[in-house]
């Protein structure tokens, strides 16, 4: 099983970023980043809950069960 910190950066290299992963979950950015680091051991509540679907979902899209994990798009540097 992944960790925290895999399932993150799985879903960062499919496009998102760590604000709308925040967003997403209900985390602050400084929050989920210490998970990321490793400095926070697990995400707490629902937000482990939620980062671990939206992780599945990438998966299953990935072996081609799920054609649309929804992730938030990348917004370009101006």
């Amino acid at each position: 099983m992944p960790t925290w910190s895999e399932r993150i950066a799985a879903l960062e290299a499919a496009g998102w970023t760590l604000t709308g992963l925040a967003r997403e979950i209900g985390l602050s950015v400084q929050a989920l980043s210490d998970v990321k680091q490793g400095r926070t051991v697990e995400p707490r509540g629902m937000a482990a809950v939620q980062l671990h679907r939206l992780h599945e979902a990438l998966s299953a899209s990935h072996a081609g069960e799920n054609p649309d994990p929804s992730p938030e798009p990348r917004r370009e540097a101006a």
